[in-house]
């Protein structure tokens, strides 16, 4: 198999190929295996001149490298995120809800069908709870019909944040063709 040296593969096998090891953290001596870490350094960890791991991409999916317009810039090796977080109000970005309702005495420009500018309830003088009919003052919404919800505490329960999966084994190559930089 052609691969270059340090070159990152997924294989669907319950095994490594030869020449492949798994991304998974591994450590590895600079002596046995001097072209991949001339190639990959202490990027993932270890000690200079005597060791270096391997990416470690269990549980991780592999993102591009760099930034675009309006990104952060994402160098080679950087790990980052969770696969659960604790909710707290820092997860949500500030908002309000408008609760827009009418009085009835507007029957004209009620609507039947909904749309971005309906209100919740405008009544057609329709008296269906008692006999008296609706004023430009006398609409009331229950006290317990809009309030604040949640406790503003953070929990302590984790919410699951890990996207839809299929497992498959990220290789990188030991043995292959050395990479040459393009100039």
């Amino acid at each position: 198999m052609d691969a270059f040296i340090g070159e990152i593969r997924l294989f669907p096998y319950n095994f490594v190929p030869q020449n492949w090891a798994y991304c998974d953290g591994s450590i590895l001596t600079v002596q046995q295996n001097p072209a991949l870490y001339s190639v990959i350094g202490n990027r993932y960890g270890g000690s200079p001149g005597q060791n270096f791991k391997l990416p470690n991409l269990n549980g991780r999916v592999a993102m591009g490298a760099g930034a675009g317009p309006g990104l952060s810039d994402r160098p080679v090796g950087t790990a980052l995120g969770a696969d659960r977080i604790t909710m707290g109000p820092s997860n949500f970005a500030p908002h309000t809800h408008s609760v827009m309702a009418k009085d009835g005495s507007e029957s004209a420009v009620a609507l039947d069908t909904p749309n971005s500018t309906a209100y919740l309830a405008q009544p057609r003088n329709i008296r269906l709870y008692n006999n008296t009919a609706p004023t430009a003052t006398s609409q009331k919404l229950a006290a317990t019909t809009v309030g604040n919800a949640g406790s503003g505490a953070t929990s302590t329960a984790l919410r699951n944040t890990m996207q839809p999966f299929q497992t498959l084994s990220y290789c990188i190559c030991l043995d292959g063709e050395y990479p040459i930089k393009s100039s």
